[in-house]
C-alpha cells in the first residue's frame, strides 16, 4: 500500500468513526467497527477519544508506516437506522473484501438513505410519541393534545436554534421553556384535569437517554474519559431542561416550587 492509499484509508476511517460517535454509538462499538474495516483494508487502527475530538492512528501492516488523523466529533441527530447500517457496513467490508473505493461508495449510499427522511416526519412522530408518554403517566386525552402541541413547538424551537449554530444547551433551555410554557397555557385554556402531568411530560423528548446510557457503557468497558464526558454532557442537558422549566414556573407562578 502506497502512502497516498494509506492517507485515503485513514481519512475515510476518521470520518466513519466520527460519524458513528456523533450519531450516538458508544466508544467500544465504534472502535470494533473501525478496527474491522481497517484490518480488512490492510491497516491496524488505534482510536483515542474525547468528547469533542478524536485521534485516529492508522498503521500499514506491511510497511509499518502510519498516519494520525485528528478530527472533530460532529453533533448529529440520533439515528438508529444509520448506526445499524454503518455497523453492517463494517461486516460487509470484512466478508466481501471490499477495497477503499467500494467501501466509500457504500458509505455514501448509506448516508444518502439516512438523510431522506423529511423533517416533518420526525416532528410529527416525536410529538405523538411524547403525547403517548403523557397517557402512560395517566394524563387525560386533553392533556395528550396539549403535550403534542407543546412538544411540536419546542422541538421546532430546538431545531431552529441549533440550525442557527447557537449553543446546544441554550437551544435545549429555550425548547424546554417553550414546551413547558405551552403546556401551562394549554392547561388554562382547556378543561383538563391533569394539567400538572401535561407540564411534566411536555419536556420528556429532551431527556438525554443515549448520552447517559453510553456514558455508563463506556465507563464499564474501560473508556473512562469518554464515559465521564458523555455523563457530563447528559448532566448539562438535564440542567438545561430544568432551567427551561424553572423559567416557565417563574414567569407563570413567581416561584420554582
Amino acid at each position: 500500500m502506497k502512502y497516498r492509499e494509506l492517507k485515503e484509508v485513514s481519512s475515510f476511517l476518521a470520518e466513519y468513526a466520527a460519524c458513528l460517535l456523533g450519531s450516538g454509538v458508544h466508544t467500544s462499538r465504534t472502535e470494533r467497527n473501525t478496527k474491522r474495516i481497517g484490518l480488512s483494508l490492510g491497516t491496524d487502527v488505534h482510536l483515542n477519544l474525547s468528547m469533542k475530538t478524536m485521534t485516529l492512528t492508522v498503521r500499514n501492516i506491511e510497511t509499518g508506516e502510519s498516519i494520525t488523523e485528528v478530527i472533530d466529533v460532529p453533533h448529529k441527530p440520533i439515528k438508529f437506522f444509520l448506526n445499524s447500517e454503518l455497523s453492517a457496513l463494517s461486516w460487509e467490508v470484512h466478508d466481501r473484501s471490499l477495497n477503499i473505493d467500494e467501501t466509500k461508495q457504500r458509505y455514501d449510499e448509506i448516508l444518502l438513505r439516512s438523510n431522506r427522511q423529511p423533517f416533518w416526519v420526525a416532528w410529527l412522530l416525536i410529538s405523538l410519541s411524547n403525547a403517548c408518554f403523557c397517557r402512560l403517566f395517566e394524563g387525560d386525552y386533553l392533556s395528550m393534545l396539549i403535550v403534542a402541541i407543546a412538544t411540536a413547538m419546542g422541538f421546532y424551537t430546538r431545531h431552529f436554534v441549533v440550525k442557527k449554530q447557537i449553543n446546544l444547551y441554550i437551544a435545549i433551555t429555550l425548547a424546554a421553556t417553550v414546551s413547558s410554557g405551552m403546556a401551562v397555557l394549554g392547561g388554562h385554556i382547556l378543561p383538563t384535569l391533569t394539567s400538572a402531568t401535561a407540564v411534566a411530560t411536555s419536556v420528556l423528548y429532551l431527556i438525554p437517554g443515549v448520552p447517559l446510557i453510553n456514558g455508563i457503557i463506556d465507563i464499564v468497558e474501560g473508556h473512562t474519559l469518554s464515559g465521564v464526558s458523555r455523563l457530563i454532557q447528559g448532566g448539562l442537558i438535564v440542567l438545561s431542561i430544568s432551567s427551561g422549566m424553572a423559567i416557565t414556573l417563574l414567569l407563570t407562578t413567581g416561584s420554582v416550587s
